[in-house]
């Protein structure tokens, strides 16, 4: 049937406000038959009926006086009734036999849409007044208000049912994280402490007491710092001043004390967060102690590969010593094999004199000559001497700044590491390649192999070569004293010992970059000083030959009873007068009984007691007239102070070198007149 109010029975719109008042398929509503028991009373009718309609069906929801029209017949009046505009009475005739009357009103929802009727029926002949309309019209706007009542009823029961819902959730949530943080508080092996801005301690965990062994209630309230030992509360201080600022302090490791006094080490984090300091600190007390054990263990380590390098090559040298001199000792050997036996000693104790050397540098405790110099001249000169070093077929070039650029180091030494880096370099190029030497100033010093860099400024003297490059597990151990890759016979594993060492007595380091197959990079870093006030000449030869003068009288402080009789021997082999004292105490006692009987004084600088050092400041202060000359083979004093100011003889010293120390300090004396301090 037609619609002219527009009615659409299946409209999704009208389906779904339908179903949203949850009134079909319901069992006996006692306010809905009210309301039809009203309307039938109001109007004087024998039926009332309210009927909601479905897409497929009519739903009756209530029905007072007994049964009404067939099927078919009740749902052609409900549509009729839908498609009205308003009340649709019927009272002529309704064409259904037995029902004289009817009168139904739409069910409209706020949004217009008609859902059902509230309708009357009567099977006598009547009519309705109206006011009676009017009733029926008031009593459907109130099924609708009461529907509406119903529906917002059940949304905020629904909505109120899902905060319940989402605040139980929450709660739960909340919970569980809450146990999650109390078992991370409570478990972790992790130190944590909240303390105020002013360091007072506001809670801690379990594993603080684990650690320390002070219980939450020995903590709480006292200051954090205290619980630091107190030989590093100054440096924590400084450490945690970034909180002050708002931003975290990290990898701040500090010992802690112990409730039983002892002391452990913690690595520690805080964080600035809402007013307070939360920090975080691991126990790393077993750490450091396995690293230490590892460090004594490598050291073991290295001083049994020292050690048996030392041996092997020493035992090589005293079995030339002693075939030797065994021979020497033959009445009947020809004078030209005597020489040939002679020359063989004398290089051999220059060889063992060249690997101490090269054993005190790598121990940094070799007795320097520190001075002023220019390093790119003096990387031009060395250039040359490398050029020929390294053969023809490798050409060596340089990169040098055309300014001066000055270090203090010594000289000899510094050209001896260098040497020892081109020879590296010309065999990882088997002898074909090139060789570049590269001059940096005004550079700071990176972190080189877990020691901290420095500002500087450092001059970095960089070698590059084309060669195999090194390894990546021979990295680590290239510096290591008598490490080798070369064929036996080929290298002592001592010459970048010999640069480490002196560049670390320098006040520097050397790095190394290296790939397989792509060359390696040496980089030594020097400390770099400003241009001296008149540069020295370092082509320039100072020596002078010994020339023949009067017999002096040298006072000898030698405790070594075999180098006391040698030392004597050849002072008198010279021409000189020696008088042998066995320690410092002793000769301070000649001096004192014959003031002016000495020109100079010979003293060793290792020996109990009064060492040649404080003997030599000693004298210098009470006797500044008379020359002091120094010799030694290895002094801790001497590695640590280049500037003792006196003259040094290192052993094993020749008769000629000993001379000519010698006459150097006695013209200096004759031609002052006083003995100024000697420099080596």
């Amino acid at each position: 049937m037609s619609c002219p109010s527009g009615f659409e029975r299946h409209h999704p719109q009208r389906l779904a406000a339908l179903h949203s008042y949850a009134v079909l398929d319901t069992p006996p509503d006692p306010v809905f038959d009210d309301i039809a028991r009203i309307a039938a009373a109001s109007c004087g009718t024998a039926l009332a009926r309210i009927t909601f309609v479905d897409a497929d069906r009519l739903w009756t929801a209530a029905a007072i006086g007994g049964d009404g029209p067939e099927r078919s017949l009740d749902a052609e009046l409900c549509i009729r009734t839908l498609c009205q505009p308003g009340a649709l009475v019927l009272q002529d005739g309704t064409g259904a036999p037995g029902l004289a009357l009817y009168a139904g009103v739409p069910l409209v929802t706020l949004d217009g849409w008609a859902i059902g009727t509230l309708s009357l029926l009567d099977p006598e002949p009547r009519g309705l007044t109206g006011p009676q309309v009017a009733i029926l019209e008031g009593l459907a706007r109130t099924l609708m208000s009461l529907l509406e009542s119903r529906r917002a009823a059940a949304a905020r029961h629904r909505d109120e049912a899902l905060l319940q819902s989402r605040a139980d959730r929450l709660e739960a949530q909340v919970a569980a994280q809450t146990r999650d943080r109390d078992r991370v508080w409570n478990l972790s092996p992790v130190l944590k402490i909240v303390s105020d801005k002013n360091g007072q301690v506001q809670s801690v965990n379990p594993s603080w007491s684990r650690a320390l062994g002070w219980s939450e209630d020995e903590t709480l309230g006292g200051k954090a710092i205290d619980f630091v030992v107190a030989a590093e509360r100054e440096t924590a201080l400084a450490a945690l001043r970034p909180l002050c600022e708002g931003r975290r302090a990290e990898d701040v490791e500090l010992s802690c004390m112990t409730r039983d006094g002892d002391r452990r080490r913690v690595l520690w984090t805080v964080v600035p967060e809402d007013g307070l300091f939360y920090g975080f600190g691991r126990d790393i007390t077993e750490q450091r102690q396995a690293e230490e054990a590892l460090r004594q263990s490598q050291k073991l380590e290295a001083i049994g590969q020292l050690t048996g390098g030392v041996a092997h090559d020493f035992n090589n040298l005293l079995t030339i010593i002693r075939s030797s001199v065994e021979f020497l000792r033959r009445p009947d050997l020809a004078e030209e094999r005597k020489r040939r036996y002679l020359d063989a000693v004398s290089d051999t104790v220059d060889r063992a004199a060249k690997l101490t050397g090269q054993l005190l540098a790598f121990a940094r405790r070799q007795a320097l000559k520190p001075q002023v110099f220019d390093i790119g001249q003096r990387l031009r000169s060395i250039a040359d001497m490398i050029d020929s070093v390294t053969g023809a077929r490798i050409h060596v070039e340089t990169d040098l700044p055309d300014s001066a650029c000055f270090v203090r180091a010594d000289e000899s030494q510094f050209e001896t590491a260098l040497i020892n880096m081109a020879v590296n370099a010309r065999d990882a190029m088997d002898g074909e390649g090139s060789l570049t030497l590269r001059l940096e100033s005004g550079r700071p010093m990176p972190p080189i192999r877990g020691h901290a860099g420095a500002a500087g400024p450092f001059v970095a003297v960089v070698v590059i070569d084309t060669g195999a490059g090194i390894p990546a597990p021979d990295l680590g151990r290239i510096f290591e004293p008598f490490f080798t890759t070369k064929e036996i016979g080929k290298g002592t594993g001592l010459g970048l010992s010999q640069v480490i060492g002196f560049a670390k007595q320098s006040g520097g380091d050397i790095d190394v970059a290296s790939e397989p197959g792509q060359g390696t990079r040496f980089t030594l870093y020097l400390p770099q000083v400003d241009a001296p006030t008149k540069a020295a000449d370092p082509n320039r030869d100072d020596r002078r030959e010994a020339e023949p003068q009067r017999s002096l009288c040298i006072l000898v402080v030698e405790d070594n009873l075999g180098v006391g009789r040698f030392c004597t021997q050849i002072l008198e082999d010279l021409g000189h007068a020696p008088i042998w004292a066995k320690s410092a105490e002793e000769a301070l006692t000649e001096l004192e009984q014959t003031p002016s009987r000495f020109d100079a004084v010979f003293s060793d600088v290792v020996m109990p007691g009064m060492g040649g050092v404080a003997l030599a400041r000693h004298l210098q202060r009470s006797r500044p007239e008379l020359p002091v000359v120094l010799t030694s083979g290895y002094s801790h004093v001497l590695a640590t102070d280049d500037a003792h100011g006196f003259a040094l003889v290192r052993k094993p010293y020749s008769a000629e070198q000993l001379a000519q120390v010698l006459y150097e300090a006695t013209q200096r004396r004759i031609g002052r007149g006083t003995r100024p301090p000697l420099s080596g």
